[in-house]
């Protein structure tokens, strides 16, 4: 129960830092005044999730030959 928990919290939390460095990253545009587009935030937040998702499938995978 507490490592499904556990487990929860790090999925949630590492797609808040997603969201969080998408908009980091144009406030970090702005200050220094630089061009940037509303949807290359969402397309960062799309790629960030894609990556993670990858992540998640190799970490599954790998747990689940150590199991066996």
């Amino acid at each position: 129960m507490l490592l499904k928990r556990s487990v929860t919290m790090r999925i949630f939390g590492m797609f808040v830092a997603i969201i969080i460095s998408a908009f980091m990253a144009v406030g970090i545009a702005e200050y220094y005044h630089q061009p940037y587009n509303w949807y290359l935030v969402f397309l960062m937040i799309l790629t960030g999730f894609f990556i993670h998702t990858i992540i998640l499938i190799l970490e599954s995978e790998n747990s689940e030959e150590n199991e066996l």
